[in-house]
């Protein structure tokens, strides 16, 4: 007997037989269900790609960017660790320059000094504060001994009576721990159409950029301390070369190259919105969707990361800080909101810097008692609590031969009985614009690490929902004032 006959011999009347299966049917569904609702809620069978990252995910080195997070036997802030690349000098805050250590109620937040491990080529793009913050990402990223053999940079100097102030315009480490880059590229206007300008220069006040810059960065060729730039050698000095066409070939032309030692195209760029530059009014949701895509077309980024804005002594009244606060939110909605296609702009992330030092400077604000006492019961997780204290932040002294003074709880660690005085420094900010990197390095180093392992520290591209909820995790953990758990340590 063949095996059709065994089939036919088994036949059930057409109803019965949809009976039975229809019945195995939902026997089985509900077996599995029940199999798939007891392994989920006891996490037995969540994978890398199926699960939010978290900041703990960062700490593996087998990820794409992972840190390492270690307890200093002195305070962070005098370790000198964030500062080997640091310049000008003016901006430090350590002893020799009068800043004292934070009150010990503050400084159990920043006990820990961060180093980078990674693959990725990461640009930050900005002013002053964004380079303070790109050369402690370098000092993470490169160990001892590696300074002058990787590290090429592109400098000024304001100050013909000072030559021991310099400025970087541009600098890039290559490779860093991990095999990645670390660039910075002096900006201090929006990435814009309209602020294109040609030849490019290496000056204070030079407040354009043009392409030719950025090919400087793709072209630079790795264990060179020169920038390379593309066979044309004075492409990024002529004033009629600019445009896109030219420009997409030499990068193509690059990429054809299959030279591994050429940069070629960054996986990532920080930008931090110059506002100290700009009006505010100026700083609009428009214009910071064209920069987030000019980045990208520019230096082929396809994650973005873009930090809040903090209080600076810019900020000259409360209408002024109520503005940087919508700005902040416009930063956000823009983030949730862009628009992604296929090749271009896959992610963009926030970095809630803003609310690190907003956090800071209030709890300074209450060492230096400048608070009432219904203001001191801040709840830091309510929406919009910055500005009902705005006039704790603009607390300024009354005089002052400064053009931009800073506030109070930015610079000082106790109040001078005469207020007419300087107070005692404090490693917070060193003028009141620039931020302390020996205090905050390790917080931003991690953070960053924490926020660009959301998108490259797993298995499959994350949906938006998945990078929402890990972007809220890292800055929770590292951008306010939650001290780091012990199992997140080195041993």
């Amino acid at each position: 007997m063949n095996r059709s006959a065994i089939a036919t011999s088994f036949k059930a009347p057409a109803g019965q037989a949809y009976y039975c299966c229809s019945s195995r049917i939902a026997l089985i569904y509900t077996i599995v269900t029940a199999v798939l609702w007891y392994h989920l809620n006891n996490n037995i069978i969540i994978s890398p790609s199926e699960r939010v990252t978290t900041p703990e995910d960062t700490l593996h080195h087998n990820n794409r960017i992972s840190v390492s997070l270690q307890k200093t036997p002195v305070s962070a802030a005098d370790s000198g660790y964030y500062t080997r690349f640091s310049q000008p000098d003016t901006y430090l805050c350590g002893d020799e320059q009068g800043k004292q250590s934070l009150p010990s109620t503050l400084q159990k937040y920043f006990n820990f000094i961060a180093s980078i491990q990674t693959d990725l080529k990461i640009i930050f793009v900005g002013d002053s504060i964004s380079a303070q913050f790109a050369q402690a990402f370098d000092s993470a990223a490169l160990d001892e001994a590696q300074e002058d053999s990787v590290r090429a940079k592109n400098i000024f100097r304001p100050d013909g009576n000072r030559p021991s102030i310099i400025h970087i315009c541009r600098s890039i480490c290559s490779p860093i721990r991990g095999g990645g880059v670390s660039a910075f590229w002096r900006i201090t206007n929006l990435i814009l159409k309209e602020n294109t300008k040609w030849p490019s220069r290496c000056t204070g006040f030079f407040r354009h950029w043009n392409e030719g810059q950025a090919l400087d960065f793709l072209n630079h060729e790795y264990n060179s301390t020169q920038f390379v730039l593309p066979s044309n050698k004075g492409v990024s000095h002529q004033v009629n070369r600019t445009t896109t066409d030219y420009f997409q070939k030499s990068k193509l032309a690059s990429f054809k190259a299959g030279n591994v030692n050429v940069v070629n195209g960054f996986d990532a760029a920080v930008f931090r919105v110059p506002h100290g530059w700009l009006q505010l009014d100026y700083i609009d949701s428009a214009r910071l969707i064209e920069t987030i895509e000019t980045t990208h077309r520019i230096l082929g980024a396809t994650t973005i990361v873009i930090p809040t804005l903090p209080m600076s002594n810019n900020v000259k009244s409360e209408n002024d800080w109520k503005k940087v606060t919508q700005i902040n939110r416009m930063i956000r909605q823009v983030a949730r909101n862009i628009t992604k296609s296929e090749g271009d702009v896959q992610y963009v992330l926030v970095q809630e810097f803003g609310n690190l030092t907003n956090q800071l400077l209030m709890e300074n604000a209450k060492n230096l008692d400048l608070l009432s006492l219904h203001q001191r019961d801040i709840d830091y997780s309510r929406e919009g609590w910055e500005v009902d204290v705005a006039n704790v932040f603009l607390q300024r002294p009354p005089i002052t031969t400064k053009k931009w003074p800073p506030s109070y709880s930015q610079v000082c660690s106790s109040l001078p009985s005469n207020r007419t005085e300087a107070c005692p420094g404090v490693k917070i900010s060193s003028d009141g614009m620039h931020w302390c990197v020996e205090t905050f390095g390790g917080r931003f180093t991690a953070s960053i690490a924490c926020l660009l392992g959301c998108v490259y520290n797993v298995a499959r591209p994350p949906t938006d929902e998945e990078i929402r909820k890990c972007e809220q995790r890292c800055n929770d953990q590292f951008m306010s004032l939650n001290v780091v758990r012990d199992e997140m340590f080195k041993n």
